[in-house]
């Protein structure tokens, strides 16, 4: 099968609903360089692209294929959005992403001035977020929680919102630490 530019995202949906493999390959390099982008930009290496973009592809593939799919953005977003979940597993597993340990925290905290003013400075911004931001953020880093707990908590449809509300508060709690505070306020 030859592809000479850009299919439109209703065909790619139903290339995938009736079966159609071919568009497995269509899909691998249509998305490649977007999702390697993201992940060289958070912390990634070329060694690990390959596998994540593949994860992605065959991940679009079975949630398309599902008989209540409905694609409600673009599918270059949606692709992006499953690689990005991809890519945060992959950094949990490899321990980037380390949830914070209240108890051992507050031991080092007495021992150590710097995680003082560490905590209590993300603690303070996370306490000046919206409440959907608050509780989520806080039951998932501080408390432990996992997704599935904590779209129980706070009535979210399923695992895929928190995920992606989780996502977006860390975000904003990034910017307002970057907006506001400087490296040297963390040493």
């Amino acid at each position: 099968m030859f592809i000479i530019g850009k299919i439109s995202d209703e065909l790619i949906v139903e290339k995938i609903k009736s079966g159609d493999e071919k568009i497995l390959v269509y899909l691998y390099k249509e998305y490649h360089s977007l999702i390697k982008s993201f992940i060289l930009k958070n912390g990634g290496e070329e060694n690990i692209i390959d596998d994540i973009v593949q994860d992605t592809v065959i991940s679009l593939w079975r949630n398309v294929q599902k008989p209540k799919f409905l694609l409600q953005a673009k599918l270059s977003t949606y692709t992006l959005a499953i690689a990005k979940n991809k890519w945060f597993k992959e950094l949990k597993k490899r321990n980037r992403f380390r949830r914070v340990d209240v108890a051992h925290t507050k031991s080092m905290i007495a021992s150590n001035t710097t995680i003082n003013l560490d905590h209590s400075i993300i603690v303070q911004i996370v306490q000046e977020m919206d409440e959907t931001c608050r509780k989520l953020l806080s039951y998932f880093y501080f408390d432990g929680f996992n997704n599935k707990t904590i779209a129980e908590r706070l009535n979210f449809a399923n695992t895929n919102t928190v995920k992606s509300k989780k996502y977006q508060c860390f975000k904003k709690l990034q910017s307002t630490v970057l907006e506001n505070y400087q490296k040297n306020d963390f040493i």
